[in-house]
């Protein structure tokens, strides 16, 4: 069976899958050069991992790509570090039974193993004796003072970092952390998380042990120009012919730029073996809308009833100023209920304030608050 390349993928994009980002991925390339850490900022599904993956792909670095998601305890933090520091070892030295004995003296608190050429880290514990914030310190010391010896620099990218703060030892682990980044310029931390309000309160407060220690890096919707490039190149590649007009703008009025449903939809547009037409981008939307209308109402299942009628509300009218009384009137609730509800909802990554304006999307205004997510809000807007 041949393989199709799969050119708009759910999951990393990188290489020719990859679109734009030009400003942010120099603003990477600047910042590590400076050896400056780096927190990514943005709602869920903009792209914050393909971005970075994207840019080791470009400088060739050794790195390390660490998941925190469900890491609640401090050994399953420990072990998925110990994981990203063997990954960087991996990638920076031609591995042989010879240098696995000087290794074993660098990482000597470890026991260290050398399979198929992998070089693995684990960490040693007897139960009570089991000390995460030392071995992830000693750990990441030992990786530094080695990259220094070979001199190599390393992107050591942590994800869904806002976990960490459920593990018993989350001050002291982020101490560690924070300890090593400042003593070493030979790894360049950047951290990520699909909550943005968890993961600003680890980086924003003055009692949290990384407070202002890294540069915030902001994402944006990806630009209908940009798309515009970027779709087309793919559409000579498929049909030797350009998107129609009328084609490509619906293609934007229904993701509204959103990274992860722009793919999604034109996963099933290029399915197609005719260039597509708008009638094409809508039943391919509807079956979008079939592939994810289970989680979107189990999405919604989890809210308040006023934080349903909100984002309902929000839906059918995008509104700057959800204490006016057109909109009080409108949702039929008090000042003070739209207000927390807003709050949550903000909270929730549910809805965005949008902070730039598309001339691909002229109903999308400067401040206003909009469902985050383009799919839920068609639900909404359907069954209301």
């Amino acid at each position: 069976m041949q393989l199709t390349e799969d050119i708009f993928p759910s999951k990393l994009a990188i290489g020719e899958q990859f679109c734009n980002r030009t400003k942010e991925r120099s603003l990477f390339k600047t910042n590590f050069s400076k050896s400056r850490h780096m927190v990514l900022i943005s709602p869920r599904r903009y792209g914050k991992s393909s971005l970075v993956h994207q840019v080791i792909l470009e400088l060739h670095l050794p790195s390390a790509s660490v998941d925190l998601f469900l890491a609640h305890d401090d050994l399953t933090v420990t072990k998925r570090i110990l994981q990203g520091i063997s990954e960087v070892v991996s990638t920076i030295l031609p591995l042989s039974e010879k240098l696995l004995t000087k290794l074993q003296a660098i990482f000597s608190a470890f026991k260290v193993s050398l399979t198929a050429k992998y070089f693995n880290i684990e960490a040693t514990y007897t139960g009570a004796t089991f000390d995460a914030v030392d071995q992830i310190y000693t750990a990441l010391n030992a990786l530094a003072n080695l990259l220094k010896e070979h001199k190599k620099k390393a992107i050591f990218f942590i994800d869904e970092f806002q976990d960490i703060a459920n593990s018993q030892s989350a001050k002291s682990i982020q101490g560690a952390i924070r300890n090593v980044a400042q003593q070493t310029s030979d790894i360049v931390f950047i951290f990520s998380g699909s909550n943005r309000h968890l993961l600003l309160e680890l980086f924003d407060d003055k009692s949290m042990p990384l407070y202002m220690l890294c540069d915030k890096i902001y994402l944006e919707r990806i630009s209908s120009i940009d798309y515009c490039h970027h779709l087309n190149a793919m559409a000579l590649k498929k049909w030797v012919a350009k998107l129609p007009d009328q084609t490509f703008n619906q293609i934007v009025k229904y993701t509204e730029l959103h990274a992860f449903y722009m793919n999604m939809l034109c996963n099933q547009l290029w399915l197609l073996d005719k260039l597509p037409n708008a009638h094409d981008v809508d039943l391919a939307w509807e079956c979008c809308f079939d592939l994810e209308q289970r989680r979107m109402v189990a999405e919604l299942e989890k809210l308040t009833k006023n934080q349903q009628d909100l984002l309902k509300a929000l839906a059918l009218n995008p509104t700057m100023e959800s204490n006016n009384q057109q909109f009080l009137t409108t949702v039929g609730k008090a000042a003070s209920s739209v207000r927390l509800g807003i709050k949550a909802l903000l909270e929730k990554d549910m809805i965005y304030i949008v902070n730039q304006e598309d001339s691909g999307l002229p109903m999308v205004k400067l401040k206003q608050i909009r469902v985050l997510d383009p799919l839920l809000a068609y639900l909404l807007r359907k069954y209301s």
